[in-house]
């Protein structure tokens, strides 16, 4: 049941699922908070996120290839620095998201981050 609901969630906040399974699960910026939030209401864990580089309106890539938007214009530019950076909890990863990433080095108006779920 949880799959069907997350696979319906995904749908519904626009989200781009790389390949099969649940590893780059990529998710507009204005849909962030309420995925986190719906898949703790789920009980499905966020382990950790991977950056991409939402490519349109004349963007130029930041990143590798990657697949097109499923839900609005451009493609998806795979970046490629770090690893996956893993989160304890959700409230660890909304922190990193809202309050320090925005202010790191690497901050780029056009990254987006694609979730890393946990099917336990």
């Amino acid at each position: 049941m949880k799959t069907t609901e997350l696979h319906s969630l995904a749908q519904r906040l626009h989200i781009t699922i790389v390949g099969n399974g649940y590893i780059d699960w990529i998710c507009p910026k204005e849909n962030i908070a309420e995925f986190i939030d719906e898949a703790e209401r789920l009980c499905i864990r966020i382990t950790g996120l991977t950056w991409w580089c939402h490519v349109h309106d004349g963007h130029k890539p930041c990143g590798m290839g990657g697949p097109p938007d499923e839900y609005g214009d451009g493609w998806y530019s795979e970046m490629c620095f770090g690893d996956v950076h893993e989160f304890p909890d959700h409230d660890a990863l909304k922190k990193y998201l809202f309050d320090d990433f925005p202010k790191s080095t690497v901050y780029r108006e056009c990254l987006v981050p694609a979730f890393w779920i946990a099917m336990e």
